[in-house]
C-alpha cells in the first residue's frame, strides 16, 4: 500500500477549490482509462480551505495503481484548450458552484485562465517536504477576489440521482450487494460528474425489509450548466455499468473482499459500519472471504435493477 498527501496554494480560495476539481478529475479519469477504480484499486480525496491550501491525499492498493500514480506530485491537471473553450475549466466552476451555497463572481476570465495555467506549472508539495504554507509573504493580493462567493443564494436544479436496488434477497447477499452497490455507484458516479459538471452530494441506502435502495445523489447548478439530457446520463450511465461489470473486474472485486484484514489494514476494508447501519449486522474478514464468491455475484447481477431519475423524468437502465 502506498500512501501519498500533496498540497498546493493559490491566495484566491475558490480558484483553488477549481483546481483542487480539476485535478482530482483529471487523476480519476486516467486512472478510469487504465481500468483502474475507486473503492478496488486506490482512494482520492481532496480539499480546499479557507486559505487557500489544496490537500490532495490517496492511497494506492495494489501495484499497478502505485506505477501509474508514481509521478502524481508531477502530474498536471487537464485545463482544455482555447480552441475548446477550456471546457474542463467551466465544468468545474459549475462543480464547485453545484457545491457551493451561494452563487459565484467570477472575474476576469482571461485572468482566472492565466492564474490557473500558473498554477499547474507548480509542481505539488509533498506534505513532509512543507514546513510552512502558505508563506504569507508572497500572497498577491490582485488574484484573491477573481473568484469569490456572492450573497446571492445558488439557483441549484432538482438533483440528480442514480439508483441501484434489489429485493427479496437474504442477509448475505444483500451485505455484498451493499458492497458492490457503492462500487458500482463510485465509478458511475465519477463518469457523471466529469461528462456532466455535477457534483457528488450524497450516497445512502434505503432499508425498507423487502428492498434495498442505493442511491447516489448530484447537485446540479443550473447558473452554469445547460439543462441536463437524461437520455445522454443514461448512455453514459450504462455503459460505465458494463464496463465494470465484466468477469474480469467482478473477479478482482471478489479477490478485494475476500483478502481484506481489519487488523492489518482498516482503510483498506469496507467500513463495518456500513453494514452495521443499513443491515444491523457487521461482517469481518472471514465474512467477507465466506460470502464474496463468484456464485453470490452471479445471484447480485440477475436480480438487480438500476435507473435515474432528474426532476420530473426517470429511466430504467
Amino acid at each position: 500500500m502506498k500512501y501519498f498527501t500533496i498540497v498546493k496554494y493559490h491566495p484566491c480560495v475558490q480558484l483553488a477549490h477549481a483546481y483542487e476539481h480539476l485535478f482530482v478529475s483529471t487523476v480519476t479519469e486516467y486512472l478510469y482509462q487504465h481500468n483502474r477504480y475507486k473503492l478496488l484499486d486506490y482512494s482520492l480525496n481532496g480539499e480546499t480551505y479557507e486559505s487557500g491550501i489544496i490537500v490532495i491525499n490517496g492511497e494506492c492498493y495494489n501495484n499497478e495503481s502505485e506505477k501509474l500514480l508514481n509521478n502524481i506530485a508531477t502530474m498536471k491537471a487537464d485545463l482544455g484548450s482555447e480552441k475548446s473553450g477550456y471546457l474542463p475549466v467551466a465544468q468545474a466552476i459549475s462543480q464547485i458552484g453545484a457545491e457551493e451555497p451561494n452563487m459565484l463572481y467570477i472575474g476576469n476570465p482571461e485572468r482566472v485562465i492565466k492564474e490557473l495555467k500558473k498554477l499547474n506549472t507548480k509542481s505539488w508539495k509533498n506534505i513532509d517536504s512543507v514546513s510552512l504554507l502558505p508563506d504569507t509573504k508572497a500572497i498577491n493580493e490582485d488574484v484573491v477576489d477573481l473568484i469569490y462567493p456572492t450573497n446571492q443564494l445558488s439557483n441549484i436544479n432538482s438533483p440528480l440521482e442514480l439508483n441501484i436496488e434489489i429485493k427479496d434477497q437474504p442477509l448475505q447477499i444483500c451485505a455484498l450487494w451493499c458492497e458492490l452497490a457503492r462500487f458500482i455507484g463510485l465509478s458511475v458516479g465519477q463518469r457523471i460528474c466529469h461528462n456532466f459538471s455535477t457534483y457528488f452530494s450524497s450516497e445512502h441506502i434505503n432499508n425498507d425489509d423487502t428492498t434495498m435502495t442505493y442511491t447516489a445523489t448530484f447537485s446540479v447548478n443550473r447558473h452554469s450548466q445547460s439543462e441536463i439530457n437524461l437520455e445522454e446520463v443514461a448512455l453514459l450511465s450504462r455503459k460505465t455499468i458494463n464496463e465494470i461489470i465484466t468477469p474480469d473486474v467482478l473477479v478482482r472485486f471478489s479477490a478485494y473482499l475476500s483478502s481484506v484484514s481489519y487488523s492489518h489494514n482498516p482503510h483498506f476494508a469496507p467500513d463495518i459500519s456500513y453494514t452495521a447501519q443499513n443491515l444491523g449486522v457487521l461482517i469481518g474478514s472471514q465474512g467477507w472471504k465466506n460470502i464474496a464468491t463468484s456464485d453470490n455475484m452471479k445471484k447480485i447481477l440477475q436480480a438487480v435493477s438500476y435507473g435515474l431519475h432528474y426532476g420530473n423524468s426517470s429511466i430504467d437502465l
